[in-house]
């Protein structure tokens, strides 16, 4: 895809500019699909000692930035990545999508956009993490959103405790690590079923598209169905006395 070509320019470029000018560079924010994409294209490219990593503010991130920088520098990921804290009355009742209308509604591209964690259902407060160039126009002018009044604070990435997200087990057994077995079995549903949803290209596994439904899947791999949800194959555990593969597959909730 063109899209795909020009992204992987600009972070070849990336590490171009960090190698050439001994300091830290950066690009995104990236959706997973992005990131995905930069992580297999890029890995042969980077020059010798030069580092990369794919970071959103908090561990496992779903939006990221690729930060480059030499191996002898440690960055420093607050000048990269602002973590901002929002509160107000009543924001329990807001969703992602009313925090992300909000800053889309104040001219506020994407990209500049990293994840937004409501949390106020239990501590009262979203976190949204943005580009530090956005932090000054976004604390003076995200005052409302929907109809609730809020109040922004920067914090410390230090400081942003963001709970792991709720899971539900899967035990199961499977004749092999197939996508179409692994996925029949998080679905509870036939393997002709999950085919059809793999050939209708509703299916991705760690945020790219599934290639066949014999793609072999591994431990720790994230697969995602549209309609359905997203799972990971948590945990191959071993081969049973009927000759199958028992595992755990988390189904997120």
């Amino acid at each position: 895809m063109q899209d795909d070509k020009l992204l992987i320019k600009k972070a070849l470029d990336a590490l171009s500019i960090a190698e050439r000018q001994h300091t830290v560079k950066s690009l995104g924010f990236l959706d997973p699909r992005e990131a995905a994409v930069l992580q297999k294209e890029i890995r042969g490219s980077v020059p010798a000692g030069m580092e990369y990593r794919f970071f959103g503010g908090y561990e496992d991130a779903e939006r990221t930035m690729l930060v480059c920088f030499p191996e002898y520098f440690e960055p420093d990921y607050d000048e990269i990545i602002a973590a901002l804290e929002i509160t107000g009355r009543d924001i329990s009742k807001l969703s992602h999508r009313d925090y992300l209308g909000s800053l889309m509604g104040l001219g506020i591209k994407r990209e500049n956009i990293g994840d937004i964690v409501p949390l106020s259902e239990k501590y009262g407060k979203c976190y949204i993490f943005i580009k530090p160039a956005m932090l000054n126009y976004v604390g003076e002018n995200l005052t409302k959103i929907s109809r609730c009044g809020v109040r922004s604070d920067r914090r410390n990435l230090s400081e942003v405790i963001i709970p792991q997200r709720a899971t539900e087990p899967i035990v199961a057994t499977v004749s092999g690590l197939r996508l179409d077995c692994v996925l029949s079995a998080a679905l509870n549903l036939s393997r002709g079923k999950t085919a059809e949803l793999i050939k209708s290209e509703r299916v991705r596994v760690n945020f790219m598209d599934a290639a066949s439904v014999s793609q072999s899947v591994k431990e720790g791999d994230l697969i995602s169905v549209r309609g359905f949800g997203r799972f990971k194959l948590a945990e191959v555990r071993g081969v049973t006395r009927k000759g199958r593969l028992s595992v755990i597959i988390d189904r997120y909730v």
